[in-house]
This record gives structure tokens, sequence and C-alpha cells, in this order.
């Protein structure tokens, strides 16, 4: 998708963070959005950068698969076309896997991983009538290596990178792009509205901190993550990491994929009791 101007992208979680950076971005390359979230509110602060002919706001849960295909249809009816789907929208938990409530990894779940299947389910069969579209998934770096307290994350966002490495390879004679997206830490409110009952190293103790322990040590700004989406979209990548800590990160897993963990968690424990100084 070299050329953005007049096509149609659809966006979920799109009220803030890296989803309301995309909506932004893709409006500033001159296409056209439909912007959802389950906040409604979330997306007031949007209006500014489009009319009704250019910019649709819609509240949706992602989980909700019969909310989404009303939703994908909408979107089809307001535009007439729908030329790409950037399933964005997610949810963060940190939880011991022993003790971890199934509800609470089935709210995950429903979001993370199945808001993306609802997400393309819904979307596909337009975008296989267009000369030119794609889907975005958003996985994370936690979709390429696992660390303590993530079971319930690390198993959503690796499903959403071999679901969507898979549906790749399904469309590849088609007209539809796939994108992967791993995000490494980026400065938006996901920590801050996410559930958690033990903290990123898997200790107990400071896990009220745990979203101000995030956000002191995400890199990256959303506005950032999103021009590299977009750019990731404009060169058909397939798989797009975002920051400096992702990069680093999946190198380290690469060159050692059944140690990387014994590497990792001293380091993350030095850079908690570090973060814990300053705030």
């Amino acid at each position: 998708m070299k050329n953005f101007n007049n096509k149609v992208i659809a966006v979920t979680g799109a009220g803030s963070g890296i989803g309301r950076a995309l909506v932004i971005g893709l409006r500033a390359a001159g296409a056209r959005v439909a912007a959802s979230d389950i906040v409604e509110g979330n997306l007031q602060s949007l209006r500014e950068y489009g009319g009704e002919s250019e910019l649709l706001l819609s509240k949706l849960d992602v989980s909700d698969n019969a909310a989404m295909k009303a939703w994908a249809k909408a979107v089809k009816s307001h535009f007439g076309v729908v030329d790409g789907i950037i399933n964005n929208a997610g949810v963060a938990l940190s939880c011991h896997a022993a003790e971890q409530p199934r509800e609470q990894m089935e709210w995950l779940f429903g979001v993370n991983y199945w808001g993306v299947i609802n997400g393309v389910e819904a979307f596909l069969p337009e975008l296989l009538d267009r000369p030119e579209s794609c889907v975005v998934n958003i996985s994370s770096l936690f979709g390429l290596l696992s660390v303590p307290s993530q079971s319930s994350y690390n198993a959503a966002k690796f499903a959403v990178r071999g679901y969507s490495e898979s549906l790749r390879q399904d469309l590849r004679d088609t007209a539809v792009k796939v994108v992967t997206v791993h995000p490494g830490g980026i400065k938006t409110n996901i920590a801050n509205n996410g559930r958690h009952l033990n903290s990123i190293t898997g200790n107990a103790a400071d896990v009220a901190k745990t979203a101000d322990i995030f956000n002191s040590i995400a890199a990256t700004t959303p506005e950032k993550a999103a021009a590299v989406i977009i750019r990731g979209m404009r060169k058909s990548k397939v798989r797009v990491l975002i920051g400096s800590d992702a990069r680093l990160l999946d190198i380290i897993q690469r060159l050692f994929p059944a140690s990387y963990d014994r590497l990792l968690v001293p380091l993350m424990n030095v850079g908690t009791r570090l973060v814990l100084k300053r705030i």
C-alpha cells in the first residue's frame, strides 16, 4: 500500500496510544479512517482530524464477534469500500501462571487474540475484493520471547504471531498483504489500564508500581511506533519490530533460544530496582 490517499483503513483501539497515533498518521497520509475503541469518550479528541466523510468514530468491543461484524458492515456502508484493517486493540495482565484466575486469562484472550481473529474474519471478504489491501496485526516483543508473570499475554501474542504468519501464506496469491507488528516498550496507557497481580519480574512485591516501572523504561512514543507501522505498510513488510529494545531482544532470543530467559530475568530485576529508586 504505497499510496494511502483516499484509502479506507479501519483501526481498533484507536482512542489512545498507538491506535490514536495511527489514526492521526493515516489521516495525514490522506487516508479515510474508521476508528473504534471500547471507551467511546477516548475517541472524541480525534474529531478535529476529519469530518464524517473522512473519519468514522465507533464504540466497539473487539472481543464481541457479532459487534465486530456489525462494525465492518457499518464501515463498508459509510465509506463504500475498505482497504485495510489494523487490529491494534490490546490489554495487559501480569500474574503467575499457577495463580492466574481463569476469567482473567479469558478476558485477555478475548481482546488480544480473539479480537484479532474477529477483525480479520469480519473485514477479509471485502479486502479480497480490493486491488490492493492489507491486514496489520499487532503482536508484541512478548510474541517473540517470554518473561515471568506474562503467560497469558505471551500466549496471546505468540498466537497472534503464528496466526498472522499462516494467514500471510494463505493469502500469498491474493492482493492482501499481512503485516505482523512486534512493539517493544511503548509509552501508552496499556500498563496503566492493565490488571497486575504480580510484577513483570515475577515477584509479588511492588505490584502496584508495575505500570510506573513499565512507563519509566518504555523508550518509544506512540507517534514513532505509528510512523514505523505505516512505513511497514507502505513497504509491505511481513514483520515490523518497533524500538531498539525489540530489535536487541529479538537478536538475543535468536542467538540463545533455549537460555535467553536466564539472561533476561537478572537484567529485569536490576532494571526494576533502578527504576524504583526514581519513582
